[in-house]
């Protein structure tokens, strides 16, 4: 290029290169991504500034565990209220049938029997609000995209926890209603009759 504009040199308006020009910014490429580190380090040691594609992976990885922490923070508030809401929901059931309750220790019915009715009440009410609220991720990993389409928001659900999430919530209620099920087995029969 004697004489003549490199590609990507300043020029005059009759043409004629400067004489010195600089570059703002360079890219490297490294043969692999495990010397990135290295090269960047040696660059740095030169005494110029660097950013590599790692460094932006760490950086938005360190963004993610942030948002993760703070969503299973709501997400175990959320659980929280949740099993107190069921806890609340059998309370009000035993309360409501107490008579019946009364009806089935006189004619012999087993305390676990009692006992048991009102768990597995609990674990299909807790698998039943688990599918629901899977039905509601799944709206909303087809929603997500289309609002925020310039953002490239991706959301991928397994499986694998879907099922685990189901579960996991029949899990909490089966535990809510442990109280309110042990509540059943204790009440006294002939009250429990007279009720009204």
């Amino acid at each position: 290029f004697n004489g003549r504009v490199i590609p990507g040199q300043p020029s005059t308006k009759s043409g004629k290169a400067y004489k010195e020009f600089y570059y703002s910014s360079a890219q490297v490429k490294v043969d692999d991504m495990s010397n990135v580190n290295d090269v960047a380090k040696q660059i740095r040691e030169m005494g110029y500034n660097v950013e590599t594609n790692v460094e932006y992976m760490d950086s938005m990885k360190k963004q993610m565990a942030v948002i993760q922490a703070v969503l299973g923070g709501i997400g175990a508030i959320s659980l929280i209220v949740a099993a107190i809401g069921i806890a609340n929901t059998m309370m009000m059931s035993i309360t409501e049938r107490t008579k019946e309750i009364g009806i089935l220790k006189v004619i012999g019915t087993s305390l676990g029997s009692i006992s048991g009715m009102f768990l597995i009440e609990a674990l299909i009410l807790g698998i039943l609000g688990g599918i629901f609220g899977l039905g509601l991720s799944y709206i909303a990993q087809k929603v997500l995209p289309i609002m925020f389409e310039n953002m490239q928001v991706r959301s991928i659900i397994p499986a694998w926890l879907a099922v685990a999430g189901v579960a996991f919530s029949g899990v909490v209620a089966l535990i809510a209603a442990i109280l309110p099920a042990r509540r059943a087995m204790r009440i006294s029969p002939n009250a429990a009759i007279r009720t009204e």
